[in-house]
């Protein structure tokens, strides 16, 4: 169960990586001039991961894990994804951290 202080933790440890403020006030975490994590709350409070992907078929890979991926808004370059902090690991969170990271710096793979 992941919270919004390890996603702090795991990110700022990226290259380039800084605190930041969202256009709205909330918590986030940037790169470059874009932020690669940013803290929402759902209806309930809980915490909410919004990370970005280059995977544009991330709707469809995430299907089946609707408890745990609550929104995903495809762009046409890019997918941004909202998570339940709550239902992912360390392991995980970093993985969907370091992929978010690589898009919005601009870096592919």
């Amino acid at each position: 169960m992941a919270s919004w202080q390890d996603v702090e933790r795991l990110a700022l440890a990226l290259p380039g990586a800084r605190t930041g403020l969202s256009h709205r006030g909330d918590p986030a975490i940037e790169v470059g001039r874009h932020p690669f994590a940013r803290l929402r709350w759902d209806d309930d409070g809980r915490e909410l991961l919004q990370y970005w992907s280059m995977d544009l078929d991330s709707a469809a890979a995430l299907a089946d894990r609707s408890d745990t991926f609550v929104r995903i808004d495809t762009f046409k370059v890019k997918a941004s994804i909202w998570a339940r902090l709550d239902r992912l690991d360390e392991t995980e969170l970093g993985e969907l951290l370091e992929e978010s990271h690589r898009a919005r710096r601009g870096v592919r793979r």
